[in-house]
């Protein structure tokens, strides 16, 4: 008889928490994360269960997705993974629509100092200064409309050009004209940035190009 209370309890114990498990990912559109779980009381021996039965993809370490859902975010999945990492150059010029090419291999910046080796390989880090690191970074929606970080449009713009050298012509003239056009640009937060990154000069002989060109 104890034997059938317990097994009964254990039951309901395991049905309790398959259900918190699931109103997560129905509020995170698809995605939970073990700590989420971890933060809700729940053994992560309940994810392992429903990877195991097919219901939920591991897609990254602690990051567990239900293929139910039409929210697959490789980018989102990532900045989950990698919260100290800000989206830039060649990604954050396509997160803002500054150009249409999708990255080939997305582009992330975190402060000197930070063990990059903890960041898969498919990804290129830029590291910079700790005083430059959050200046121009923003959240923005990625196409499937989670949030990620990025650094803003001036900042992103400032970086192509402090690493002009290494830019593919074709994209940076692009981006730099798309810039332009946009109703959201900010030139005075733009110049701003260039002066405290030493590039003050350079913006303005392209400004001056692209204005009277």
């Amino acid at each position: 008889m104890r034997y059938l209370v317990y097994n009964k309890a254990q039951k309901e114990v395991k049905i309790v928490n398959q259900n918190k498990i699931r109103e997560i990912i129905k509020q995170n559109n698809g995605v939970i994360t073990a700590k989420e779980v971890s933060d809700n009381k729940i053994d992560s021996w309940y994810l392992t269960n429903l990877v195991q039965k097919g219901e939920l993809e591991r897609v990254a370490r602690g990051v567990y997705f239900d293929p139910n859902f039409d929210n697959y975010d490789e980018l989102y999945f990532f900045q989950l993974q990698n919260k100290a990492c800000i989206y830039s150059y060649q990604t954050a010029l396509y997160l803002h629509r500054l150009t249409d090419r999708l990255p080939f291999t997305n582009e992330v910046t975190v402060k000197q100092g930070y063990n990059a080796w903890r960041i898969k390989d498919s990804v290129i880090v830029h590291q910079v200064k700790k005083e430059w690191y959050e200046r121009g970074k923003v959240e923005i929606k990625t196409d499937m409309g989670n949030s990620v970080y990025s650094y803003d449009m001036e900042r992103t713009i400032c970086d192509l050009v402090r690493d002009r050298k290494n830019q593919d012509t074709e994209i940076f003239s692009k981006a730099w004209n798309l810039y332009i056009k946009k109703d959201s640009k900010n030139i005075w937060k733009l110049r701003e940035y260039a002066k405290e990154f030493g590039i003050a000069q350079q913006i303005e002989e392209i400004l001056e190009v692209i204005v009277y060109e």
